[in-house]
């Protein structure tokens, strides 16, 4: 080139030649190079700053990151604005203030620039293999990561495979992922894929290899098990890790209320969790009574009342007076139960009690009026309705009924005195529409009838031995003493109520009357304290002996009630007791 040099800007030079000027590029790459061979990297960076191309500022910016010339690669980076590899340095930097080892942060350098397998090598050198994990997971290069860390721990290998598990759930290939799962030791995680997609089979399998103390992952298989009606093999695998709670929850989630009471018989700290819910699914079936005895199984003695009666309930709205009866009684047994609990349910027992007979006798009336045709003879329904007539207002129990009872059936048998007692009483209520003309006509009717009662129909006091008037109440009118009577046919039992000297205790006084008496012996032993008419009849140990044991009637009733004794006055007529209800 002729002419010559007279300035320059940057790498532009200008030559004169005679009246021209020219300017002329000057190549800096060889001189830029020749300073990073002598790790001179102020003098390049200025050199580069006069104009070089940008691969020359990336080569510039790459061999000063290399050499941890931080601020002369992040000046390079800048001016070719590689906001990546400036994200790098600004981590550099930051490892750097936490004390990274060198080789460390070197490997991320060659992670940023591809170079993964020299990047996994320094990563190993200084110890980190997680990095090593994270780094060939998130590019999917899982069989390089084998190779590389086929000697590394169990716990990285494992990880390893998880990863590579979850890549292939996202990658919707769920069997190699659960495989993986279960390679790596991911049990959790690989049952709830498998349940995701039912495969029982393998779910089978897996529970069959895993080890026993794996208790919360056997239990998700035994659960999902039962879910899908395997019972047999759900409950094998209860067992196996022993989960006696999980299997009673099994069985009665699936109403195999046998297989539940068999467990709870071996394991009785569960019968709440087994007769309870038994009890529920009992009582949302209509079987109530059998719910009410699950219920006193489980201890649950409340939600049994509760359930009692709402049993009351149902039968005194259905019209079901015998079933009402029946639960009435139960219940007063349920408060007798109790009693030592709370002395004052006493009372509610001799409620219930009473409501029980009313019910019941009240049942004889109900059919006697609903029904067509009745087998109960006309004394037996006098008798009831009697029975009735001079008992307290109780729920359902329609005086209209019990009265006209008494008034159709007294006329049958010539009570007319009694007829015209219930024609009075009928008057002072208000009777259905049904029952109105034929109490009229009966009104007329009775009209021709005398003022008296069959004599043979008059009830007897067996203690004082003199008759009362039907219109009479439930006890003797002359010597006060309650009528006991028979619970068939509400007649009037030849009984008297007789007590044991206070000397003598219940096992004795039984051995005195279980002994034969004197041979020829006729005379009542309790005769004379019966003539007396009033007091109670008590027994010493002499007149005990007398008395013949099949005309001795024990009710034994519990706490707080006293055992009662009863003498049969006439032994032609046999009685029997209830040895539930004592009637």
């Amino acid at each position: 080139m002729q002419g010559f040099v007279v300035g320059f800007s940057g790498k532009r030079v200008f030559c004169l030649h005679m009246f021209t000027m020219i300017a002329v590029e000057v190549p800096l790459s060889n001189q830029l190079y020749q300073y990073l061979e002598q790790k001179m990297y102020k003098e390049a960076f200025d050199l580069a700053s006069l104009g070089v191309t940008e691969s020359d500022w990336e080569v510039l910016g790459h061999d000063a990151l290399h050499n941890f010339q931080l601020d002369i690669a992040q000046k390079a980076f800048h001016r070719i604005k590689d906001a990546r590899y400036l994200q790098l340095i600004w981590e550099i930097k930051n490892m750097i203030k936490k004390d990274v080892k060198k080789e460390l942060m070197l490997g991320y350098i060659k992670a940023y620039e591809g170079r993964y397998r020299e990047a996994a090598i320094l990563f190993k050198k200084t110890g980190c293999e997680q990095e090593t994990l994270e780094m060939f997971t998130d590019l999917r290069m899982f069989d390089q990561a084998q190779e590389l860390l086929s000697s590394a721990s169990g716990e990285t290998q494992k990880a390893l495979l998880r990863k590579r598990a979850d890549w292939a759930q996202n990658s919707n290939e769920p069997i190699i992922a659960a495989e993986m799962f279960m390679a790596s030791g991911d049990y959790e995680r690989a049952v709830n894929l498998m349940i995701k997609n039912d495969w029982i089979d393998m779910l089978i399998n897996l529970a069959h290899r895993i080890d026993r103390s794996n208790v919360d992952v056997l239990r998700m298989i035994g659960n999902y098990l039962a879910k899908k009606k395997e019972y047999t093999l759900a409950s094998q695998l209860f067992q196996s890790i022993n989960d006696i709670h999980a299997l009673i929850n099994m069985y009665v989630g699936a109403e195999l209320w046998n297989d539940a009471f068999l467990v709870a018989s071996k394991f009785q700290k569960y019968n709440e969790e087994v007769y309870l819910p038994y009890a529920r699914w009992l009582a949302e079936n209509d079987h109530f009574d059998e719910a009410q005895k699950a219920y006193h199984m489980a201890g649950h003695d409340m939600e049994a009342l509760q359930v009692l009666e709402q049993l009351v309930g149902n039968a005194v709205r259905e019209n079901r007076f015998i079933d009402a009866g029946y639960y009435n009684w139960m219940l007063s047994m349920q408060y007798l139960g109790r009693y030592s609990e709370d002395p004052e349910l006493n009372e509610k027992f001799l409620d219930y009690s009473n409501r029980a007979n009313c019910y019941y006798a009240f049942d004889i009336i109900h059919k006697y009026l609903a029904e067509p045709f009745t087998s109960c003879p006309a004394d037996a329904l006098i008798n009831a309705a009697r029975y009735l007539a001079f008992q307290k207002e109780i729920y359902k129990i329609s005086r209209v009924n019990i009265l006209y009872t008494l008034m159709k059936q007294s006329q049958v048998l010539g009570a007319y005195k009694l007829a015209r007692y219930a024609l009075e009483q009928l008057s002072y209520l208000k009777t259905p529409r049904r029952f109105e003309k034929l109490i009229e006509t009966d009104a007329l009717i009775i009209r021709s009838k005398p003022f008296t009662d069959a004599e043979e129909l008059l009830p007897m006091c067996y203690r004082c031995g003199i008759s009362n008037p039907l219109v009479g109440t439930n006890e003797c009118i002359h010597c006060k003493t309650p009528f006991i009577l028979s619970f068939v046919s509400f007649e009037v039992l030849p009984l008297v109520e007789f007590f044991v000297s206070d000397d003598i205790n219940l096992e004795e006084a039984r051995q005195l009357i279980s002994v034969e008496p004197p041979l020829g012996q006729s005379k009542n032993p309790l005769q004379e304290q019966m003539n007396l008419k009033t007091g109670k009849v008590v027994a010493d140990r002499e007149t005990l002996l007398k008395l013949e044991r099949q005309q001795v009637i024990i009710a034994e009733w519990p706490a707080p009630f006293v055992t009662r004794f009863y003498y049969n006055i006439i032994p032609e007529i046999s009685i029997t007791q209830c040895t539930s209800c004592y009637r």
